[in-house]
Protein backbone atom coordinates (compact mmCIF):
# COMPACT_ATOMS: atom_id res chain seq x y z
CA UNK A 1 0.00 0.00 0.00
CA UNK A 2 3.16 2.59 -0.33
CA UNK A 3 2.89 3.60 3.42
CA UNK A 4 -0.67 5.20 2.59
CA UNK A 5 -2.02 4.97 6.06
CA UNK A 6 1.22 4.62 7.97
CA UNK A 7 -0.44 6.01 10.94
CA UNK A 8 -3.01 3.68 11.24
CA UNK A 9 -6.51 3.56 11.31
CA UNK A 10 -9.40 3.88 13.91
CA UNK A 11 -12.93 2.42 13.87
CA UNK A 12 -15.59 4.84 14.25
CA UNK A 13 -18.92 3.58 14.31
CA UNK A 14 -19.88 0.00 13.12
CA UNK A 15 -23.04 -1.45 12.88
CA UNK A 16 -24.98 -4.74 10.98
CA UNK A 17 -24.99 -2.73 7.65
CA UNK A 18 -22.28 0.24 8.06
CA UNK A 19 -18.64 1.04 8.98
CA UNK A 20 -17.21 4.14 9.69
CA UNK A 21 -13.44 3.96 9.99
CA UNK A 22 -10.67 7.05 10.35
CA UNK A 23 -7.37 6.33 8.56
CA UNK A 24 -4.06 8.49 9.77
CA UNK A 25 -1.08 9.41 6.92
CA UNK A 26 2.03 8.71 8.80
CA UNK A 27 3.22 12.11 7.82
CA UNK A 28 1.83 15.04 9.36
CA UNK A 29 -1.01 13.70 10.37
CA UNK A 30 -3.97 13.77 7.86
CA UNK A 31 -7.07 12.03 8.17
CA UNK A 32 -9.31 10.48 5.75
CA UNK A 33 -12.64 9.11 6.59
CA UNK A 34 -13.87 5.84 4.94
CA UNK A 35 -17.12 4.63 4.92
CA UNK A 36 -19.22 1.07 3.88
CA UNK A 37 -22.87 0.73 3.55
CA UNK A 38 -24.60 -2.24 2.62
CA UNK A 39 -27.51 -1.50 0.45
CA UNK A 40 -31.09 -3.53 0.50
CA UNK A 41 -29.66 -5.43 -2.46
CA UNK A 42 -26.38 -6.69 -0.74
CA UNK A 43 -24.43 -3.83 -2.58
CA UNK A 44 -21.56 -2.26 -0.69
CA UNK A 45 -21.56 1.56 -1.44
CA UNK A 46 -18.26 3.22 -0.65
CA UNK A 47 -17.19 6.87 0.03
CA UNK A 48 -13.56 7.73 0.90
CA UNK A 49 -12.85 11.60 1.28
CA UNK A 50 -10.16 13.47 2.57
CA UNK A 51 -10.96 15.74 4.68
CA UNK A 52 -8.79 19.05 3.91
CA UNK A 53 -7.55 20.38 0.35
CA UNK A 54 -9.11 19.22 -2.94
CA UNK A 55 -7.13 16.30 -3.69
CA UNK A 56 -5.14 13.48 -2.25
CA UNK A 57 -2.67 13.00 -4.59
CA UNK A 58 -4.31 9.43 -5.35
CA UNK A 59 -4.31 8.18 -1.47
CA UNK A 60 -8.05 6.84 -1.48
CA UNK A 61 -7.87 4.99 -4.65
CA UNK A 62 -4.64 3.22 -3.52
CA UNK A 63 -6.27 3.02 -0.30
CA UNK A 64 -9.68 1.25 -1.86
CA UNK A 65 -7.71 -0.72 -4.47
CA UNK A 66 -5.66 -2.17 -1.95
CA UNK A 67 -9.01 -3.39 0.20
CA UNK A 68 -11.16 -4.25 -2.89
CA UNK A 69 -7.64 -6.53 -4.15
CA UNK A 70 -8.41 -8.26 -0.47
CA UNK A 71 -11.71 -9.26 -0.97
CA UNK A 72 -11.69 -9.96 -4.26
CA UNK A 73 -9.35 -12.85 -3.20
CA UNK A 74 -12.45 -13.64 -0.80
CA UNK A 75 -14.64 -14.10 -3.70
CA UNK A 76 -16.21 -10.39 -4.14
CA UNK A 77 -16.50 -9.41 -7.58
CA UNK A 78 -15.15 -5.58 -7.39
CA UNK A 79 -13.77 -3.34 -10.23
CA UNK A 80 -10.39 -1.35 -9.59
CA UNK A 81 -10.38 2.26 -9.33
CA UNK A 82 -8.21 3.21 -12.46
CA UNK A 83 -8.25 6.88 -14.18
CA UNK A 84 -10.36 5.30 -16.90
CA UNK A 85 -12.96 4.54 -14.58
CA UNK A 86 -12.66 8.28 -12.34
CA UNK A 87 -10.59 10.43 -14.62
CA UNK A 88 -11.36 13.49 -13.03
CA UNK A 89 -10.21 12.12 -10.18
CA UNK A 90 -6.95 10.74 -11.77
CA UNK A 91 -6.74 14.27 -13.11
CA UNK A 92 -6.55 15.97 -9.97
CA UNK A 93 -4.40 14.36 -8.46
CA UNK A 94 -1.97 14.59 -10.79
CA UNK A 95 -2.24 18.37 -11.00
CA UNK A 96 -1.94 18.70 -7.44
CA UNK A 97 1.31 15.96 -7.78
CA UNK A 98 2.27 18.07 -10.41
CA UNK A 99 1.71 22.06 -9.08
CA UNK A 100 3.68 20.75 -5.42
CA UNK A 101 7.00 18.98 -7.69
CA UNK A 102 9.69 19.90 -6.50
CA UNK A 103 11.23 22.40 -8.75
CA UNK A 104 15.02 21.45 -8.28
CA UNK A 105 14.07 18.25 -10.05
CA UNK A 106 13.28 20.17 -13.24
CA UNK A 107 16.43 21.79 -13.16
CA UNK A 108 17.71 21.93 -17.05
CA UNK A 109 14.47 20.01 -18.19
CA UNK A 110 12.01 21.10 -20.60
CA UNK A 111 9.91 21.16 -17.83
CA UNK A 112 11.78 23.47 -15.73
CA UNK A 113 10.16 26.60 -15.75
CA UNK A 114 6.19 25.28 -16.94
CA UNK A 115 3.29 23.20 -15.22
CA UNK A 116 3.09 19.82 -17.20
CA UNK A 117 0.33 20.00 -19.96
CA UNK A 118 -2.74 17.62 -19.15
CA UNK A 119 -5.10 16.37 -21.38
CA UNK A 120 -8.63 17.61 -21.40
CA UNK A 121 -12.08 16.41 -21.05
CA UNK A 122 -15.68 16.79 -19.63
CA UNK A 123 -15.51 17.10 -16.20
CA UNK A 124 -19.24 17.62 -15.79
CA UNK A 125 -19.47 13.44 -17.03
CA UNK A 126 -17.33 12.61 -14.00
CA UNK A 127 -18.47 14.53 -11.03
CA UNK A 128 -21.09 11.97 -9.49
CA UNK A 129 -18.51 8.75 -10.24
CA UNK A 130 -20.27 6.24 -7.20
CA UNK A 131 -18.09 2.87 -6.53
CA UNK A 132 -20.03 -0.01 -6.17
CA UNK A 133 -19.15 -3.25 -4.97
CA UNK A 134 -21.02 -6.25 -4.31
CA UNK A 135 -20.12 -9.87 -3.22
CA UNK A 136 -20.32 -12.86 -5.42
CA UNK A 137 -21.52 -15.12 -2.59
Amino acid sequence: QSFVDGGGFKVMKETDSYLYIEFEALKKGYIDDVEFAIAEDRTVQVRSSSRVGSSDFGVNAKRLNYIAAGLRKNGWSIDEITPKTHAEYFYTAADAADQTFDKDRRKGTEVENARLERPSFDIAQYRNSVISTSPTR
